[in-house]
């Protein structure tokens, strides 16, 4: 390894560009590499088909054959001798064998050689998950992210979505539709751009879309009941409709819970936030952070600490807590806190009665128990709602095939007049969603999204989840004389024809117009593939996978989700017990990640 490395180094000194100098060093190859994967046997087949697709085409082309092994887990030993000349990765190992300097910097290859593979093609936040330098700085932090060295080149991802029961909606007497927000006003000019929305059937008002129907919501009145599954129910929404399905709130409710949602990220990053601030000079434990988020609303966009945002970005963590006169600047909407957030979250599985040594109450909306996909019909805590990934539509297709669709995840939406409405004393059980084109306060309802003043810029965050991220790297400690059809390989199967045939498996190719495809759409049959497209689009990394490992948030989500999130502990006692710990973890991590907060 060290011999390899050190050819790379001295091709830098001497001032040679590191693919010539390799190729020169390694006397041509044999052109022949061997690519190690670890997936199912029904994907390890679409991955063959596209070794098999290259081998057959461009690879004449390159003088470059592949030979492919399903491999089961990758680890260490894999990347420490006589290793394989590519390697498909995770992204939870993929910083901690980084750090180790096992992979190739492939940053000059990108910039020399190309061929069809372009970033600008790709979402920000797959590349730059797979971005890191190769050399600590002088403060002895390596850096990962934006601008930082090339050193896996990602594959595809699989996004964090929401699945929803399809019988149980129509049978509640809900219009599904399937529409962009871009495309809503041509396509449905009788609707608002909701995820959920109820429209007044009363005093003989006109369906808003063809094929409602009339019926009777949480609050007794008459309306059309209408789901989106391409937007995004806002907060109010997704609880609002989680409730109608919770036998607590509902007693003809088909489920016992109107949800599961087990990961946060959709919510809190919405508003900017995250369980990690950067300030520019260290890491913070932030999830339960009070301080505003902002978004820019100014037409031409916003300088914050140096830093310029468009109209319509989330301001970084970094620049908002530098920025010492942020809340009195122009062109900024305040959001939500990090806590406002991480508080909507946890209040989703909280009960709404103190039992059992319970120290908080919630809204009880969502199943803190069995929160798998198969709680859309498991017999005991039945969901209408749960989050997953696109892979798990493999568990569904098996026991709940057509009776359940894809939905985007939930996003921070400011609507005009707000959104809900009190019956008495303002508590979550006297709550319920406004009804478009009814008056509230002597004022007709219209559901329209509510902007900027000056600029129209709609008051809406960030639209985003996790996703697992796969990429391709090439081990430093594979044939040096092979890198370069190693990586001839690498930018083909991450290009549109590659990832044409990786998006088989139902991951999200990393190609934004292939993903937004009717062809990409239409590999998931009945399921709404578009929704996870969409969805991938605004996905990020998972905290997991933030530094060298997932060890750090081990310490404290145990509690999170088991004491925190089911009412036995409070946020104060949360972060008393484990503030410290985080920090303290967070303080000796050798990574710093530009871009994200």
């Amino acid at each position: 390894m060290k011999g390899k490395q050190a050819a790379v180094a001295l091709a830098a000194i001497m001032g040679f560009g590191t693919v010539a100098a390799l190729g020169a060093c390694g006397g041509g190859g044999s052109g022949e590499i061997d690519f190690w994967y670890s997936t199912s046997i029904a994907d390890g087949r679409i991955i063959s088909e596209l070794i098999e697709t290259y081998n057959n085409g461009q690879g004449i082309e390159d003088g470059v054959k592949v030979t492919g092994e399903n491999r089961g887990q990758i680890d260490r030993t894999d990347f420490m001798v006589d290793s394989p000349n590519v390697v498909m990765l995770g992204d939870e190992n993929f910083k901690q064998f980084a750090v180790e300097d096992y992979y190739l910097d492939l940053t000059q290859y990108y910039a020399e050689m190309p061929g069809n593979y372009n970033e600008a093609e790709i979402p920000t936040s797959f590349t730059r998950a797979f971005r890191i330098d190769t050399k600590d700085s002088a403060n002895g932090k390596r850096m990962a992210g934006e601008g930082a060295a090339i050193q896996g080149i990602p594959f595809g991802v699989d996004p964090m979505i929401h699945y929803y029961s399809k019988s149980v909606f129509e049978d509640a007497g809900i219009k599904i539709i399937s529409c962009e927000e871009k495309e809503l006003a041509s396509k449905y000019p009788g609707l608002q751009p909701h995820g959920y929305a109820e429209y007044t059937a009363e005093n003989g008002a006109k369906p808003p879309v063809e094929g409602a129907t009339v019926s009777e919501n949480l609050a007794g009145e008459l309306v059309y009941k209408v789901f989106n599954n391409l937007i995004p129910m806002n907060w109010e929404e997704y609880r609002y409709l989680s409730k109608c399905f919770t036998a607590a709130y509902n007693e003809t409710s088909p489920t016992a819970y109107g949800s599961a949602m087990h990961h946060w990220f959709s919510i809190g990053w919405s508003v900017g936030g995250d369980c990690v601030g950067y300030d520019g000079e260290k890491y913070t434990f932030t999830a339960l952070d009070d301080s505003a988020n902002y978004l820019v609303t100014a037409a031409d966009g916003v300088t914050v600490n140096g830093r310029r945002y468009a109209a319509g970005e989330v301001v970084r963590y970094e620049d908002k807590v530098k920025q010492s006169d942020i809340a009195t600047m122009s062109g900024l909407h305040v959001l939500p806190s990090q806590k406002a957030a991480m508080q909507e979250f946890i209040n989703l599985t909280v009960p709404q009665e103190k039992t059992g040594g319970m120290e908080t109450t919630g809204y009880g909306v969502s199943t803190g128990i069995n929160e798998g996909v198969d709680a859309l019909w498991s017999a005991s805590n039945r969901v209408a709602m749960v989050s997953g990934r696109v892979e798990q539509t493999t568990t569904l297709e098996v026991a709940y095939k057509g009776q359940y669709d894809i939905t985007v995840p939930a996003q921070w939406r400011e609507y005009q007049g707000g959104s809900v409405y009190y019956k008495g004393e303002e508590t979550f059980a006297n709550e319920y969603l406004k009804v478009i084109g009814k008056q509230y306060g002597g004022t007709v309802y219209t559901g329209e999204l509510d902007k900027d003043a000056v600029s129209g810029v709609p008051f809406v965050g960030r639209q985003s989840g996790y996703g697992e991220f796969s990429a391709l790297i090439i081990p430093v400690n594979s044939d040096s004389s092979n890198y370069e059809a190693a990586w001839k390989f690498i930018r083909w199967a991450a290009s549109e024809e590659g990832q044409r045939i990786f998006m088989k498996t139902g991951n999200v190719p990393n190609q934004s117009a292939l993903a937004l495809s009717d062809e990409y759409a239409s590999l998931g049959g009945e399921r709404n593939y578009r929704a996870a497209a969409v969805a991938a689009q605004g996905a990020e990394i998972g905290d997991w996978a933030y530094f060298n490992n997932g060890a750090w948030v081990d310490k404290w989500s145990g509690n999170f989700n088991q004491a925190l999130r089911l009412g036995y502990s409070t946020p104060e006692k949360f972060m008393q017990n484990f503030a410290g710990i985080a920090n303290g973890d967070i303080g000796k991590v050798s990574i710093v990640m530009n871009g994200r907060w």
